[in-house]
């Protein structure tokens, strides 16, 4: 034989060829093995089981929202604020004034640092004026979710706006609710009217409210986020944030002094035209 034959023959060893057996054969061959396979295997131990909602806690979370509801009534503070709307962001540093129902004053200073605000918004919930020192103008009329639009870029409407500030985002009226465990700690509280609207509330392992995300069926509508909590235990947020997808808009607040429950003096919502300026309805 050929050396180059003998190489094919030893290359041809390494070739597993199917072996005719018979059936019975194969058969005793396969329950062999499964047993040997199942001897030596390690055994796997159960998943761990994921302890039920505690039932009460529906009820203990209601409570709390209903407390951070009722918790505060006022605030002053100066805040970043960044409001990202398409392809368009603007930062500003502000003196923010919030009273409920509906009482809102908002200073933007001078990126400076210096000289008079870039822009002074004030409402009492029933006419809303806007200061704007630069340009000699002074503007005034009702504080409609349109007319806020236009300076806050926010698609909000006066109310809603002031409690989200104030840590009391707006629960939609339901007739179901659903609990589960957050993957990050906590609780999740799930509220639907059955007419396609939802609502999900998330809280954190301190039973703070860190989330609130409102549904049209499968359409994300509103999300709205809180944190920057004080210190362990401390309930109000430093920090929120509002994405409205379908504006493409979204805004964060950060404030780095805050002040709750203070008494604001009704003054501090309402502005007049100082002499000079040229005064302009708000449509």
């Amino acid at each position: 034989m050929s050396p180059r034959n003998d190489l094919v023959l030893r290359a041809a060893d390494f070739i597993v060829q199917p072996v005719r057996a018979p059936l019975s054969r194969l058969v005793a061959l396969g329950v062999l093995a499964w047993l040997l396979l199942s001897a030596c295997a390690p055994r796997l131990a159960p998943p761990p089981s994921v302890a039920p909602v505690p039932p009460e806690m529906e009820r203990v979370l209601m409570e709390r929202l209903q407390h951070f509801g009722l918790a505060y009534h006022s605030l002053q503070g100066l805040a970043k604020v960044r409001v990202e709307a398409g392809e368009r962001s603007l930062s500003a540093t502000q003196v923010i004034f919030a009273q409920k129902p509906d009482r809102l004053r908002a200073e933007t200073l001078n990126p400076f640092g210096f000289g008079q605000p870039v822009l002074l918004l004030a409402t009492d919930g029933v006419e809303m004026s806007v200061l704007v020192p630069g340009e000699g103008e002074f503007y005034r009329g009702e504080p409609s979710p349109g007319n806020l639009q236009r300076f806050i870029r926010m698609p909000l409407r006066l109310a809603d706006l002031v409690h989200i500030l104030l840590y009391q985002a707006p629960v939609i009226g339901h007739d179901q609710r659903r609990m589960e465990f957050r993957p990050e700690g906590g609780y999740l509280l799930e509220l639907a009217d059955g007419e396609g609207r939802r609502q999900q509330l998330g809280f954190d392992r301190e039973l703070r409210l860190v989330e609130a995300v409102y549904y049209r069926d499968e359409e994300l509508m509103l999300r709205i986020r809180y944190g920057g909590f004080a210190e362990p235990g401390g309930e109000f947020p430093s920090q929120a944030s509002l994405e409205v997808p379908s504006q493409q808009v979204v805004a964060t607040l950060a404030f780095s002094e805050v002040q709750t429950n203070v008494e604001i003096p009704a003054e501090r919502f309402a502005l007049s035209p100082p002499p000079g300026y040229r005064v302009r309805s708000i449509p």
